[in-house]
């Protein structure tokens, strides 16, 4: 075979492999992306993972305080009804006596529970007064407050939520001691014995040594 015919073979075995290598080249370099890719978002997956799924509501802080630090009387649902109660009479201004007496009314209580509160009698009356001595102010200044929003324009939401927010905030074991201390004293020997025999769950009481 002539030389030419030589060189010209070898010139196109070579552009051949160029062109080979190139489309090899070609066909590997997504894959080496789209791994990268699939790594990326694989190790960003537990930092997806790792975000709260739910938000705590200032609604439910309070129930979980109240269910914690006072009482495990009512049910969360129970809890969640006297809050609505409560935050829907401060936000009509009602005072604090009239909201008081009707805060827990009867038909969101079960049978047995209406049961309980009765058989607890005068202890539970005395107990009822300690309580409405001790919570009044903080009423007076959930009130003043949420009466100031309102006047700014705020909406009924963002007050609730502001009830929420105040009731929470008055509950911490600091402040609940000295009322169920106070609960306590007011009773006689007999009394207390009563309440803390049958209304073993209406208050925490070993929570705070008593």
């Amino acid at each position: 075979m002539p030389r030419t015919s030589l060189l010209a073979a070898a010139l196109a075995v070579s552009v051949c492999l160029a062109n080979a290598s190139a489309v090899s080249a070609a066909s590997s370099s997504p894959t080496r992306i789209s791994m990268g890719a699939t790594h990326a978002s694989m190790s960003a997956e537990p930092s997806l993972l790792q975000r709260p799924q739910t938000l705590v509501t200032s609604k439910q802080k309070a129930v979980i305080k109240i269910r914690t630090l006072l009482t495990t009387f009512f049910t969360d649902q129970q809890l969640s009804k006297i809050l609505d109660k409560l935050a829907e009479d401060i936000y009509a201004n009602k005072p604090f006596k009239e909201s008081f007496a009707t805060l827990i009314t009867p038909n969101i209580l079960t049978a047995s529970q209406a049961a309980n509160l009765a058989n607890l009698g005068l202890p539970l009356t005395k107990a009822l007064a300690v309580l409405s001595r001790r919570f009044e102010p903080y009423y007076l200044s959930i009130s003043k407050k949420i009466l100031a929003m309102k006047s700014s324009g705020r909406t009924k939401a963002d007050c609730f939520d502001q009830v929420y927010v105040m009731a929470a905030g008055y509950l911490i074991k600091v402040r609940i001691k000295p009322v169920l201390t106070d609960i306590k004293s007011s009773l006689t020997s007999k009394e207390w014995q009563t309440v803390r025999t049958r209304g073993a769950a209406l208050f925490l009481w070993s929570g705070y040594g008593l």
